[in-house]
């Protein structure tokens, strides 16, 4: 209140842990924050974008835990069904990739792959469509290759869901074509 009994608009942004980030009180009625400069203050304080979004904020740039399962068709001697889990630490290297290993198992061989993940942004940072390739050492065949893509959408700053769409080729004759669903745990500050 003023002088004469007159409101005026005063502004207050508190961060989850209790610390005021933002205080601002106008002189007068006049004097008060647009629409626009408010949610650009918002922002910066509260770290959504700008310089504080680098410091992990954001769900693109923290490190993923994945897991996921499913099973297809492979096709080696003959053509039969197979399951397949993965578990990937993936680490941001710029915030469209991720690089790390990714560990996969099917009924008849295991598998130690680098996975390297491009992702398209959707949702305002909070989803994504992954791209992963993968290659590495296989047990029964010695090599193998892998591609992957499906989407991505962190439910909150610690975890997201994912499915992929993929395909694996061991060795020259040993083909697979899945489907699989996980979730991902996400490192990091909030």
């Amino acid at each position: 209140m003023n002088y004469d009994d007159t409101t005026i608009p005063g502004i207050v942004i508190i961060r989850k842990d209790g610390a005021i980030v933002y205080r601002q009180v106008a002189s007068t009625k006049d004097d008060r924050l647009t629409a626009a400069q408010l949610l650009a203050e918002i922002d910066r304080t509260l770290g959504t974008t700008g310089a504080a979004a680098t410091h992990g904020y954001a769900v693109y740039e923290r490190i993923q835990l994945h897991a996921d399962g499913g099973g297809g068709v492979r096709h080696d001697q003959g053509t039969g069904g197979t399951a397949v889990l993965s578990a990937a630490a993936l680490f941001p290297l710029a915030r469209p990739l991720l690089i790390g290993p990714w560990f996969e198992s099917t009924i008849r061989s295991q598998s130690a792959n680098l996975a390297v993940v491009g992702r398209i942004p959707l949702l305002h940072d909070t989803g994504a469509i992954h791209v992963t390739a993968t290659a590495g050492y296989d047990t029964a065949t010695d090599w193998d290759v892998g591609l992957r893509i499906g989407p991505w959408v962190a439910l909150s700053p610690k975890w997201a869901l994912h499915l992929d769409l993929g395909g694996t080729l061991r060795g020259l004759d040993d083909r697979a074509v899945f489907a699989t669903f996980g979730v991902t745990y996400l490192l990091g500050p909030r």
